[in-house]
């Protein structure tokens, strides 16, 4: 509340140093079963996570496709097969969907390795791609002559967990996989790994309309990522907070609201009505207390498959004011939250004149942090400068 949030103020304030004290440059998770959000680094981070080793596959196209060919430009790869009846066919059209259109004129491809080279021939390969409309310059399928030889890749070199099923007759289930998109850069180096999907996801997690926004985001992030690899101003494919969720939105909306509530609260106090004043006090505290839940949720559920915190782009005096209202929104909101309780507590304790005493230091400084949470989120979102 009172931005009740204090508490969640404080680990966001923390979460951007901690998210720094993730994998750095050149540093490999110890294994594919370690991978964190840290591997999720954002647009314009420096952070790598070791070499694709060197590499020869069979392209769909005719010839080979090895590591060195794709040396010079950022790429995207994708482990499929094409019989997969779980994420395969839905992450091969949020793909063609969301990433292939988003990368024309660029020197970023996509390529896809066959995690069942036996059966995915070239020429399956060749149709698939024809059949789903894709550019084949830019978007490539390879298999390698044996099957032991990919998994080997896809689970050393591109650090995605996979495994047969021996047990499973159905081909379509035969090899379970993880659906992280790693990102590399021009040199051949893991630059991100990007999970797709996840429980929450799946068709028993989050409703499509709160899943949907979260998906947009993480493929938005990944284009955004191998754009800034590529030396070209990144841009989110979204119409949102630029971040794919509409979360941060909704909070404004709630700070906004809770500082509404806030000034009527005052009025109706001042005008003698006592019961209208308490009945908006308290709707003020619920509308801080959904912010907290909303904003605990953004943080650790949304931010980290994002890349993180949002940086503010601002220079100069204009950083300088973003910084201190900041700074002075966190530190008040942290020095609020006791203050609002015992507010609350004299009221209910029915102390009127101790309760006046306290409400005269507390609503100024309850009033400020919710009204600067919204001139936050402006600052941050709708009105961030570009990236220099």
């Amino acid at each position: 509340m009172l931005r009740l949030s204090a508490t969640v103020l404080v680990l966001g304030f923390l979460a951007p140093f901690a998210a720094g004290q993730t994998a750095g440059p050149n540093q490999a998770p110890a294994s594919p079963a370690d991978f964190t959000s840290g591997a999720a680094p954002a647009p314009d981070s420096a952070s790598r996570f070791g070499d694709v080793p060197d590499f020869t596959f069979e392209d769909s196209r005719g010839g080979e496709l090895s590591k060195a060919d794709l040396l010079g430009a950022p790429w995207i790869a994708v482990p499929f097969f094409l019989r997969c009846t779980g994420p395969c066919p839905s992450i091969t059209r949020d793909i063609r969907a969301k990433l292939h259109d988003q990368l024309e004129g660029t020197p970023i491809r996509i390529v896809s390795f066959s995690i069942d080279p036996e059966l995915d021939t070239p020429e399956e390969l060749r149709a698939y791609a024809e059949s789903i409309g894709v550019d084949p310059e830019r978007w490539l399928f390879v298999r390698s002559e044996t099957e032991d030889e990919m998994h080997s890749f896809i689970k050393g070199g591109l650090m995605v967990p996979l495994q047969r099923n021996e047990d499973v007759d159905d081909p379509g289930q035969a090899i379970t996989h993880g659906t992280r998109m790693p990102v590399i850069d021009a040199e051949g180096k893991v630059a991100g790994l990007y999970e797709l999907r996840d429980p929450a996801l799946g068709e028993n997690g989050l409703p499509l309309a709160e899943a949907a926004p979260i998906l947009e985001g993480r493929y938005g992030l990944v284009v955004a990522r191998a754009r800034s690899l590529a030396g070209l101003d990144y841009v989110w494919p979204l119409p949102s907070t630029g971040h794919g969720s509409r979360i941060p939105l909704l909070n404004a909306v709630l700070n906004g609201t809770s500082f509404l509530l806030l000034i009527a609260g005052i009025f109706a106090i001042k005008s003698g009505n006592k019961k209208t004043h308490e009945h908006l006090m308290k709707l003020a505290f619920l509308f801080s207390a959904a912010f907290l839940g909303f904003y605990l949720y953004y943080h650790f559920k949304v931010q980290p498959i994002q890349g993180g915190a949002t940086p503010y782009n601002g220079t100069g005096a204009i950083k300088t004011a973003y910084l201190i209202m900041l700074l002075t929104h966190i530190v008040l909101a942290v020095v609020n939250l006791p203050m609002v309780l015992r507010t609350f507590w004299l009221a209910h304790k029915e102390d009127w004149e101790r309760h006046k005493r306290m409400a005269k230091w507390t609503f100024p400084i309850w009033a400020y942090v919710s009204l600067t949470g919204v001139l936050v989120y402006l600052m941050l979102y709708p009105f961030n400068p570009p990236p220099a």
